[in-house]
């Protein structure tokens, strides 16, 4: 990327949370409960790799003020950094505290996107989606807050980590069933500063979207929304 000499670096910080924080994190949990560990690994997927790049093309860069053809050449530079050969970025380092993160990374994007379309953006909304599943844990006897992903004799065991007051609400998830928690989740003001459930269509999608990970599991679930 060509080096830029500025007095105002405010929409290049913008640019780098939405576009490459932003894909880092609409992805990870969801391609984590699909099967895959690192980034790398997910850029080779079709399925993994076209919902990131319509993630960034469709959803996020319509929300950015600079220049398209910049935008387009970072996002590129994103997807090629992304396929590092030599960088083996864990997912699982990526979704430490996830909560901040996609308040931060990605809520912006989503809340931008529909002030300007009135309609929602579907993968960054199915990333909230994953990441209600991906925190959906049990509280072990020594303290660590753990998920699981597969079924059965493939089932892996994953530790959840993120602040206390997040854990804490999330112990609670198992009792609830979709249209509650999700209802929960979205209304938590600790969590997101708001109330998303003002969001016209929100709720009922991200409810859509937990039942179709339940019903089809999320790599197929993946498919659908890309």
């Amino acid at each position: 990327m060509p080096v830029i000499f500025t007095n105002d670096h405010s929409p290049y910080k913008k640019r780098k949370v939405r576009i490459l924080n932003g894909a880092h994190t609409s992805m990870i949990m969801a391609a984590y409960l699909a099967g895959f560990d690192i980034v790398r690994d997910c850029m080779e997927d079709e399925i993994i790799r076209d919902y990131l790049k319509n993630c960034m093309y469709d959803e996020i860069i319509p929300t950015l003020d600079l220049p398209r053809e910049d935008l387009m050449a970072f996002a590129s530079a994103v997807i090629d950094r992304f396929r590092n050969p030599f960088i083996d970025h864990e997912l699982l380092s990526i979704a430490l505290n996830s909560t901040s993160k996609w308040k931060a990374r990605i809520l912006p994007s989503l809340l931008a996107y529909f002030d300007s379309y009135t309609r929602l953006p579907q993968r960054l909304v199915f990333s909230l989606a994953a990441y209600i599943k991906f925190y959906s844990g049990q509280r072990k006897p020594n303290g660590r807050f753990i998920g699981t992903r597969g079924e059965g004799e493939n089932a892996e065991a994953y530790e959840i980590k993120d602040d206390p007051y997040v854990i804490e609400f999330f112990e609670q998830a198992g009792k609830y069933d979709n249209k509650t928690l999700a209802t929960k989740v979205l209304t938590n003001k600790d969590f997101w500063d708001d109330d998303l459930t003002r969001i016209e269509g929100l709720l009922e999608q991200v409810i859509a979207y937990l039942n179709l990970i339940d019903e089809s599991g999320m790599y197929e679930a993946l498919k659908v929304v890309r």
